[in-house]
């Protein structure tokens, strides 16, 4: 998947008070001052236990945060009442599962959601506003309540989808309690307030673990109780993978029951039953019913979309899907996967499950996701021919036949208008199923989100010359195009793994094949039960991302592929340029969700761009040049500049070479192999650091969306498009809009009953 184009440890309890200022931003010298003005000093006192050691100005979101909408009118009205029915249903389902994810993020979330909702379906946003303002709340104030309020909507909860870095409001929490108990909501719902004191720890918090994603002794993450280790989920994995087990809809909580400790793996069903084991000198157990409330609705709503659907085989994974999300059975939703291949060229897509592993710590574990669309007809013309030519294409790549599938499997490749998308973060482009079985033996689908790469905001551009910030405002929509296809097709859709069979036989000529890397016989591969993320873990998704940027970098250097998607001779030229300029700075700028304190990055795709960034700098020649200088007003910056005329002879030779060494290692499942190379590039030096400071301290704010609904008309017979301002109201309205007070009820009782696995977020 390919998405869109921090910390520093400090003395004082919260900002406005005294500091010391050595290797700091500059940034921080700003929110301090704006603290004081903010009258944030009373809220002192409240917080000094909440944020020992991290800086908060690395975690509160600007009011100048840009609202951006997907614009889906015009693919929508194109649907006939049928095929809007289909959307309607499917779209309904996706962001009913959604709600899963705010249970997946953190065990404020699901409450946090739970009084947003209550909050402001109670009254309007106007008189919501009033009784902030009478609380106390300044106008700058509100503002950022809006911003924090539309962020935590945007990312499914309190910790940002793209960084996994705790986000908190740039509020006094006094404020924001007296705003609560004097609205309309306190008066219609009596645990309004209960709510609200169960979650303000979670929303003002900040200290070495809560301010970022991880396992429970470093960050914070529900996919895990509060007392899970890595050695209790190692030990898990290892019992999966001898059951023949895959956790992608599961978590995993522990308790100690008699002095016998439980490992617990719920399911995420609406069947709920329970059975367990001994295993290692642990009691295992397996309990479905996990979320059952939730896909309850989601699953009703894909019965729904079914009776629409425009085949049979499109009714038929319709059904899976169903029965999934019923069963819990992930075998069920491969069969669903299997059936959605074969959907080829349909005129509503969608997908719908537990899919991506990023945030699980472990890399088992998957958030839910779920998304509806229109085909976007032109644009999906350049990405048929991309498929026709793939597998010639294929053969350029740096690793030989021997490296690749026995069969390249052309897959649907089609440019969407998303109309719903329900997860923490939507992507640019999806390659999909994530499933290695089906992947190497079957095929995969590729998606290109059309108007989630045509909605940009302009911002001003850190550390490049105003002539190459015109030509990435002018060209990076259709350079980032041609990234995204290739990414996903030729990257995502590349590579073989060599795999033992359960019979003793391989999948490659055991005997003959050269190991690419050492140039003798091979002699690692995927042993029966083994998977690419399950053996390579928490470096599975950077790493493969890095891979599949590789070779993004690496095509879009041919000409004829570049003429694919339209753009010849010198202007095709320009592309090419404006996709290494923009997608290599982004390597500069993934500094900033680098965790300096804990050594460790927070999100796969920014590890991915920072190392293809390193690896350019390494190959020198004046290639790549990042500079400290100074700007206008004295501060510290950076210069980033890309010779254009050495993209040819220095550039993609080096990153060629460095994505033969990535297939290498993958395909022979050489773990040990690939982390050390993987984290030589990855590594964040004192040179680093110090870019890193510069580049948090001039940091921009991540766009955010507002997404449209769907209602049925009054006759059941159609639906429209109900379209929200971009504005942090519109966010708001839009998920007012979106969930009954049914839902609502049932998110906050699963919300409650996980609360007995994380207590300390509740002391």
């Amino acid at each position: 998947m390919l998405l869109g184009h921090l910390a520093v440890r400090v003395p004082s309890a919260f900002l406005g008070t005294a500091y010391s200022f050595s290797r700091r931003p500059r940034i921080n010298l700003l929110f301090a001052r704006q603290s004081r003005s903010f009258g944030l000093a009373a809220a002192e006192k409240k917080v000094e236990d909440m944020d020992k050691v991290v800086d908060r100005s690395l975690h509160l979101l600007p009011n100048a945060t840009p609202v951006v909408g997907l614009n889906c009118k015009a693919a929508f009205e194109n649907l006939s009442p049928t095929e809007r029915l289909y959307a309607h249903h499917l779209a309904r389902a996706s962001f009913e599962g959604s709600l899963i994810v705010f249970l997946q993020v953190s065990p404020e979330s699901g409450g946090i959601f739970v009084l947003l909702h209550r909050l402001f379906s109670s009254e309007s946003i106007e008189a919501v506003k009033e009784k902030a303002l009478a609380a106390g709340f300044t106008e700058d104030e509100w503002q950022n309540f809006l911003v924090w309020t539309g962020s935590f909507y945007s990312n499914s909860g309190n910790y940002k989808g793209f960084g996994d870095s705790k986000f908190v409001p740039f509020l006094a929490p006094e404020k924001v309690q007296k705003m609560v108990s004097s609205s309309k909501a306190a008066s219609i719902y009596p645990d309004l307030l209960s709510i609200y004191s169960a979650v303000e720890r979670g929303i003002f918090s900040l200290d070495g673990r809560t301010a970022g994603l991880g396992f429970n002794d470093t960050g914070v993450s529900t996919y895990h109780s509060e007392t899970v280790r890595k050695a209790d989920s190692d030990l898990i994995n290892r019992y999966m993978k001898e059951k023949n087990l895959e956790g992608w809809n599961t978590r995993l909580f522990k308790e100690e029951v008699n002095g016998k400790t439980i490992l617990k793996i719920k399911f995420a069903s609406t069947n709920v039953n329970v059975k367990d084991e001994d295993f290692e000198g642990v009691k295992v157990q397996l309990e479905k019913g996990d979320y059952a409330e939730i896909l309850a609705r989601t699953t009703a709503h894909l019965i729904k979309a079914g009776e629409y659907a425009a085949t049979a085989n499109q009714k038929a994974m319709i059904n899976k899907y169903a029965e999934h999300f019923t069963s819990g059975e992930v075998n069920d939703h491969k069969d669903a996967s299997r059936l959605w291949i074969k959907d080829v060229n349909p005129i509503v897509e969608s997908y719908i499950g537990f899919i991506e592993n990023y945030r699980d710590p472990a890399g088992v574990r998957s958030e839910f996701e779920g998304f509806v669309a229109a085909v976007n007809k032109e644009t999906s013309k350049k990405f048929a021919h991309l498929v026709e030519k793939a597998e010639f294409i294929l053969e350029r790549l740096p690793w030989g036949k021997a490296y690749e599938k026995d069969t390249f499997l052309k897959p649907d490749f089609t440019a969407l208008d998303i109309i719903a998308f329900g997860s923490s973060g939507i992507p640019a482009g999806i390659n999909i199923p994530n499933y290695d079985d089906i992947r190497q033996n079957e095929g995969f689908k590729n998606v290109s989100l059309s108007n989630v790469i045509s909605a940009m905001p302009k911002q001003k551009m850190n550390f490049i010359s105003e002539e190459d910030e015109n030509l990435i405002f002018e060209y990076n929509g259709k350079a980032f195009e041609v990234q995204v296809g290739l990414h996903e097709l030729l990257g995502h859709g590349s590579g073989k793994l060599f795999q033992r069979n359960a019979d003793g036989s391989f999948n490659f000529d055991k005997e003959n094949t050269v190991d690419i890397l050492t140039g003798g016989k091979v002699t690692s591969w995927y042993e029966p039960g083994e998977t690419w993320g399950g053996l390579f873990g928490q470096l599975a998704s950077a790493y493969e991302e890095c891979r599949a940027e590789a070779v993004g970098y690496v095509l879009c250097c041919d000409a004829d592929i570049l003429r694919i998607f339209g753009h010849d001779g010198e202007f095709g030229q320009l592309i090419k340029y404006v996709n290494w300029l923009s997608e290599i700075r982004a390597g500069l700028l993934a500094l900033e969700f680098y965790n300096a304190d804990q050594q460790k990055w927070g999100q796969a795709h920014c590890w991915a761009r920072y190392v293809l960034t390193k690896v350019v700098l390494e190959a020198g020649q004046g290639f790549v040049t990042i500079a400290e200088t100074k700007d206008s007003e004295g501060g510290d910056d950076l210069s980033f500049k890309l010779d254009k005329t050495k993209i040819d002879t220095v550039g993609m030779p080096a990153v060629k070479e460095f994505l033969k060494k990535l297939q290498g290692y993958k395909s022979t499942a050489d773990v040990k192999g690939a982390t050390a190379l993987f984290h030589k590039y990855g590594s964040v030096g004192p040179t680093e650091l110090k870019w890193r400071d510069i580049c948090i301290a001039k940091r921009k704010p991540r766009r955010i969306f507002v997404q449209p609904n769907t209602k049925l008309t009054a006759d059941g017979q159609n639906v429209d498009l109900i379209v929200y301002p971009e504005t942090t109201e519109g966010i708001i309205s839009s998920f007012v809009d979106r969930y009954s007070s049914e839902s609502i009820c049932d998110l906050e009782k699963l919300w409650k009953a996980d609360q007995k696995y994380f207590p300390a977020a509740y002391e």
